[in-house]
């Protein structure tokens, strides 16, 4: 990517029950935001009810920022359980970013979602399974 301003991007991250690869994800958020010149924030919404799990959330997220200070972030805990929409909903509700990448597993039933509920959606609304790749990424951002 070249020099020029490059819009906001925000991912959010609806975790429910336990993901394996939640980790890695985050650090992968982390990880864009060295190279991209752009502001970055992530959003996590859970309805987590370990405290363990919901700890090593808040731990991963607090690690990174202590080598990426610019990064926003925010969690978002809900004490009754919720449908994974409902978390995409408060986390774009709650988005900063003018590009808006949501990562969940079932992508494809979040992409049908968002192509009938237009109340809550934002302009530019992303949906990925695997943010791991960043150059695909960075390319997928530059197309829309």
């Amino acid at each position: 990517m070249d020099h020029q301003l490059q819009p906001t991007v925000t991912f959010i991250l609806p975790v429910q029950n336990k993901q394996n690869l939640v980790i890695e994800q985050i650090n992968s958020f982390f990880k864009f935001s060295e190279q991209y010149p752009g502001f970055c924030e992530i959003i996590i919404v859970t309805d987590n009810f370990e405290d363990k799990e919901v700890y090593l959330l808040w731990l991963a997220l607090k690690l990174n920022k202590v080598n990426h200070p610019y990064v926003r972030t925010k969690m978002i805990r809900y004490a009754t359980k919720l449908d994974v929409k409902e978390l995409i909903e408060t986390g774009i509700k709650n988005a900063l970013g003018e590009k808006v990448i949501v990562v969940a597993n079932n992508s494809e039933r979040i992409k049908q979602f968002l192509l009938k509920d237009k109340n809550t959606v934002k302009d530019d609304v992303l949906v990925t399974s695997n943010p791991f790749n960043i150059d695909a990424l960075k390319e997928t951002l530059i197309k829309h």
